[in-house]
């Protein structure tokens, strides 16, 4: 019997869904929201309402067979610090969620999404490795003061989806191998250790610390931050929309579109030449850091995202980083084969269901 599941993924200002049968997609769909839309909410959690609509809209209009589906699914948001796997949706997750415990983010609808979705569907729902998913050791987890806490917000799915894949395509078991793995997404990066099938060390990709992203502006320095505070007296939300969104790439360009951002890549533009090679620097330094935490016993560099589909960016950064060890690149999307991935995993009994909290 063919097992089909709807796929849920939102960005800033689309929500991309897909449906599959077994392993394979046979729908997808991006759809756009106008900013206008958003303009008047509070927070994230109030688009929930506009984005479900949206999606069912969408599927009935493209005559999608919704009562075909399954299950729903949707890559884990800012949670709580748990373990790698796939969970059920449960009302502690979805009060998490709503609260935005582990922060306030787009990634964070994806969850309550699939739960809303199911319900109305009256199946079940899940999320695959949420965003906080924290394997590190103590040395990595250290916080130099008491009152801070430095957090494990990465792209745990792709980094373990696509770690097993590599291992699978030397056929080697992904426990037995060490990996640095940076992920670049339209948004933001991080840059993980993997030791035995575990993520020991990464930087917070997500309102934290690292290299820049196409969005989010990574580490900088605290007494900038308290003086926008204190002396430019800045609000709490007008800081986060510095960090989260009018950084980086749209502070010097005016765009953190990473298909426009190639594209000048492309036509030789100097500017975007200069800052992504910028980027370039700072994702190669936090690459070469895992040499330190790996004890400089390291098997592959696994880069993916899109922007590595332009030759310019991989070369910016493959030549600071070639000597550390072997490269490989998965410049394609596949955030969506990666939650079907570990939903079969679930439903075919290699894997067992996690309960969350």
């Amino acid at each position: 019997m063919t097992t089909s599941i709807l796929c849920i993924y939102p960005e800033v200002y689309s929500t991309k869904i897909a449906v599959s049968e077994d392993e394979k997609i046979i729908y997808f769909s991006e759809i756009d929201h106008q900013k206008e839309s958003f303009i008047l909410l509070e927070n994230i959690v109030e688009q929930l309402p506009y984005r479900r609509d949206a999606i069912m809209d969408k599927m009935r209009d493209d005559n999608v067979d919704i009562k075909s589906i399954q299950y729903v699914v949707a890559e884990g948001g800012l949670l709580r610090p748990c373990e790698s796997g796939v969970y059920a949706i449960d009302k502690f997750m979805v009060g998490d969620l709503l609260e935005g415990v582990g922060g306030e983010d787009v990634v964070n609808l994806g969850g309550l999404l699939a739960f809303t979705i199911a319900n109305m569907l009256r199946i079940k729902s899940f999320v695959v490795d949420p965003a906080s998913v924290d394997e590190r050791n103590e040395l990595a987890a250290f916080s130099p003061h008491l009152s801070l806490r430095k957090k494990s917000l990465f792209h745990a799915m792709i980094n373990k989806y696509l770690s097993r894949c590599y291992a699978k395509s030397v056929n080697k078991n992904y426990e037995n191998l060490n990996i640095v793995f940076c992920h670049v997404s339209d948004r933001n990066v991080s840059v993980a250790a993997h030791q035995n099938g575990r993520v020991i060390d990464v930087n917070q990709a997500y309102q934290g610390y690292g290299p820049m992203g196409f969005y989010e502006i990574g580490t900088v320095p605290a007494s900038d931050i308290l003086d926008l505070l204190f002396k430019k007296h800045y609000s709490k939300d007008e800081l986060l929309r510095l960090i989260n969104k009018n950084a980086s790439f749209y502070s010097y360009l005016g765009t953190n579109s990473v298909d426009t951002i190639i594209s000048m890549l492309q036509n030789n533009d100097k500017k975007a030449r200069h800052i992504t090679e910028i980027m370039a620097y700072q994702i190669a330094k936090e690459i070469m850091s895992h040499y330190v935490t790996l004890d400089g016993k390291i098997d592959v560099i696994i880069l993916s995202g899109k922007i590595f589909s332009d030759n310019r960016f991989f070369k910016y950064l493959s030549k600071r980083i070639e000597n550390l060890a072997k490269i490989e690149c998965y410049p394609e999307d596949c955030t969506f084969d990666a939650m079907v991935y570990n939903v079969l995993r679930v439903l075919e009994g290699e894997i067992e269901l996690k309960t969350y909290c």
